[in-house]
């Protein structure tokens, strides 16, 4: 039986690539170790739709006009383009040009959907290493560019998911913000503790350095020397005002009898005893419903405090790899 030859390689293939008689039949069968007649080797044309084996040898295409030098489409499910290395770069792309991009990714999907410009998976490793060298730039640049609200109101710039662990981590030079908001509103949900390296405590909006939160503010009183102040609000929705503290002290004038309670069921400062249509200065001091179960995370013996000690970590790592550990 004949040795079976790729029928694209035969006799008349081989005069109409311009090449000589038999010799260039025997030339092109498959010299490769492993390969089929299917495959084309070093040296020999590209097979479209066949499996092409050039060993070691790399493949140069190189143009100089303002045409796209290589277009690959699928009109299919399918796609384009898929590069393996499994000991170097799956993709390595590069530009000079100082206004140009080494890589463009766009989806041009005309509704939204799950898709992305973009995915990358980094498995057991970084999902995505992203650097720059010059100080005036960012390293990622993160633009929203919808002129419209859709009345959801649900995307942004960056967003940000640490799973298990720490969503985002912000680093920078002794002196220099590793955060920068500007905005009308910095909404934080949850607990809302921030812990400085200095052991300090910092709860939400109300910015309690532990557990014990002040609220203060000038009461005006009526015709009857009285007058009240509502707390409630969302300032104090994880303060407990059982065992408050209020202080009041009087503003216009001799207020001998002016005296001030709380009502902790509805949060509710009431002064009596006042100079009719006169003014107070009132304080009130709560304690803060979540602290006890911070302090319980804190030390680790729930499943938040595995969190906030991981998240500790975590800190000091990125903390040593910015040589400030």
């Amino acid at each position: 039986m004949s040795k079976k030859v790729n029928s694209a390689l035969d006799r008349r293939s081989a005069i109409r690539f311009g090449a000589v008689g038999a010799a260039a039949t025997a030339a092109t069968a498959v010299s490769v170790t492993g390969a089929s007649s299917a495959q084309a080797a070093a040296g020999q044309p590209v097979l479209q739709g066949r499996t092409n084996l050039p060993g070691s040898a790399g493949t140069l295409i190189t143009t100089s006009g303002t045409a796209t030098t290589v277009t690959i489409r699928n009109n299919g499910a399918g796609a384009a383009g898929y590069f393996v290395s499994p000991k170097g770069n799956g993709l390595a792309t590069t530009t000079s040009g100082a206004a140009r991009f080494a890589s463009v990714s766009s989806n041009s999907a005309t509704t939204a959907g799950t898709g992305a410009a973009i995915n990358a998976n980094g498995v057991n490793n970084t999902g995505l290493l992203v650097t720059t060298n010059n100080l005036d730039r960012f390293a990622v640049d993160a633009t929203n560019l919808s002129g419209t609200d859709s009345g959801e109101g649900g995307g942004g710039g960056v967003w940000a998911d640490g799973g298990n662990g720490v969503a985002i981590a912000a680093i920078s030079p002794v002196g220099v913000p590793a955060a920068v908001s500007i905005g009308d509103v910095y909404l934080i949900e949850g607990h809302e503790v921030v812990e400085t390296a200095n052991g300090g405590i910092l709860f939400g909006a109300t910015s309690a350095i532990g557990p014990q939160v002040t609220y203060s503010a000038q009461l005006p009183l009526n015709a009857s020397g009285a007058g009240t102040w509502d707390l409630t609000g969302p300032t104090t929705d994880d303060v407990d005002f059982t065992d408050a503290v209020a202080l009041v002290a009087a503003n216009s004038g001799a207020m001998p009898n002016v005296w001030v309670t709380v009502d902790p069921s509805t949060n509710v400062v009431s002064v009596a005893g006042g100079a009719a249509n006169g003014t107070v200065s009132v304080s009130v001091t709560g304690v803060r419903n979540d602290w006890s179960g911070y302090e319980l995370a804190k030390n680790g013996r729930s499943a938040a405090g595995t969190r906030v000690a991981k998240a500790k970590k975590i800190a000091a790592r990125v903390a040593k790899r910015a040589k400030r550990g």
